[in-house]
């Protein structure tokens, strides 16, 4: 058993087959499970074998004295944990997808955190023809807060022989959108198994691509309401009202681009 409390700040263990054990004060949820099978139309190799389930989420995560003012900012905590392995030559991922506008004319941000494991982060940005125009790559450790841009659609990898166990901010009120990711099987690029870790290799349905930029998470706290090297959860419930952003992000006090700096 992994405990993840100290970068969680939820009494929460990570058991041996990866499922999630919730502790005194926060009922259980049951995760939702993302199937090899549904995961073939994504991969580099769509005929690889691996193991039936590829990574679980547990959606709206909340102990219940906090439900009603999250609710109220209409904000959702979830956890996913992806399982360490490889699909043919590729690392493990989740399916990706991007976000819808919100009613302000603005598409919806995300925020991740990474509570164990290693994580990749793979963002992409539409120009107005529908062409990728930027392509980010984000390496995360447990601590690290990754924001997931407005207009960028995302999936995150898992590049090592451990369970990737990552928890996220959202909006509650809108579903992801899974089409482009579904229509060009997959993102940008796949991460490939390679000798020094990930051998990025393009995915020949999108085209011409820019160069991935190779980047680091930044999370001021002036501008994002969340501490470096704290757990984001506690600050989230303590003063949702912070997080608004994450609804409407013209309310961002800061520059979104500048959440990401070259490494």
């Amino acid at each position: 058993m992994l405990d993840l409390k100290a970068t969680s700040g939820l009494p929460l263990q990570l058991a041996d087959d990866g499922s999630l054990v919730f502790g005194a004060g926060v009922p259980t949820v049951e995760p939702a499970a993302r199937s090899l099978a549904e995961m073939r139309q994504v991969l580099a190799d769509p005929a690889a074998s691996g193991p039936e389930n590829l990574y679980y989420m547990y959606r709206d995560v909340a102990r219940p004295e906090d439900r009603e003012g999250l609710k109220a900012e209409d904000l959702r905590y979830d956890i996913t944990i992806l399982m360490p392995t490889r699909l043919g030559p590729e690392w493990n991922k989740t399916f990706g997808h991007y976000h819808p506008l919100a009613p302000s004319g603005e598409y919806y941000p995300e925020v991740y955190e990474v509570l164990a494991g290693k994580a990749i982060y793979l963002l992409q940005h539409r120009d107005a023809q529908g062409r990728i125009d930027d392509v980010l790559v984000i390496p995360a450790v447990p601590g690290d807060k990754v924001f997931m841009l407005p207009g960028y659609g995302h999936a995150t990898i898992n590049p090592g022989d451990e369970p990737l166990v990552m928890a996220n901010w959202v909006a509650g009120s809108f579903s992801s959108e899974y089409g482009d990711y579904k229509q060009r099987h997959g993102a940008a690029y796949f991460a490939l198994a390679g000798a020094e870790g990930v051998r990025w290799q393009a995915n020949p349905n999108y085209g011409q691509l820019p160069e991935a930029r190779v980047v680091a998470p930044l999370c001021p706290e002036e501008t994002t309401g969340l501490k470096a090297g704290r757990p984001m959860y506690p600050d989230a419930v303590a003063h949702p009202e912070r997080l608004r952003y994450l609804i409407d992000a013209s309310l961002y006090r800061g520059d979104w681009a500048g959440l990401v700096s070259a490494r």
